[in-house]
């Protein structure tokens, strides 16, 4: 072989190279930029073992908000409503998994993993034959609690709705919208705890939990059972 021959193997050989990175710099970002994090509500009435004056066993309620599950991944006590740290679900476009996050408004980030799914399930609909993708469905996903902080263990199961963006088939938010069929999975919508003066009228969907959340209140662990949460998916934060 001869050295102009050499040479103009190498330059090939690095002009190849140079396309493989850029085409995974481009594949990765794809990938991430296919999660999307919206904002995420809750509220519940949870059920803790007490005891009476005779030391027998009774029902302590306890509420859980969405702030304190915020509170309780961040170290904070149970109640503390943090204005720049909120909930978050963060789910790809493909709903095949998804989390429970902590979001910092600050830096746009998720800074915390509250729960993780182990499975989801979906159903869609497309209402326009023309349109590319499915713009609804619902869902049934199996979460499990990330030991964090104050967070200690459990297992969630989500079930709900989401609307999906008939273009590309990502969670979108669009304004409120009611479905006839919501009261048949006792899913209905409910008021902003942590910003009592919020007037957002986006909503991506609408859900309810069903599960049990161990946590760690004036330093004891507690097994908090969660019959029924109320779950509001809002616009997406950014």
């Amino acid at each position: 072989m001869s050295k102009i021959e050499l040479i103009k193997n190498k330059k090939k050989s690095l002009l190849i190279g140079i396309a493989a990175v850029s085409l995974a710099a481009v594949t990765t970002w794809g990938v991430a930029s296919s999660f999307h994090t919206c904002r995420l509500l809750a509220y519940g009435m949870g059920i803790t073992q007490g005891k009476n004056l005779a030391g027998k066993p009774v029902y302590d309620y306890q509420a859980l908000a969405g702030h304190d599950l915020v509170a309780a991944a961040l170290g904070q006590p149970l109640g503390t409503v943090l204005s720049n740290q909120v909930l978050g679900l963060n789910i790809d476009c493909a709903s095949s998994t998804a989390s429970l996050v902590v979001f910092d408004k600050v830096s746009s980030n998720n800074i915390a993993t509250i729960a993780t799914s182990t499975s989801i399930d979906i159903v869609q609909q497309q209402d326009k034959d023309t349109n590319a993708f499915p713009n609804r469905e619902r869902f049934v996903a199996q979460f499990v609690i990330n030991p964090t902080n104050n967070l200690v263990g459990g297992f969630l199961t989500v079930a709900g709705r989401l609307q999906l963006n008939p273009t590309n088939g990502c969670p979108r938010a669009i304004r409120v919208e009611v479905d006839s069929k919501d009261h048949w999975f006792a899913d209905g919508e409910g008021r902003n705890l942590d910003d009592r003066k919020d007037h957002d009228i986006l909503r991506a969907g609408l859900a309810h939990a069903i599960g049990v959340v161990d946590l760690i209140a004036n330093g004891t662990t507690n097994t908090v059972l969660l019959p029924h949460v109320a779950l509001s998916v809002r616009h997406e934060l950014e």
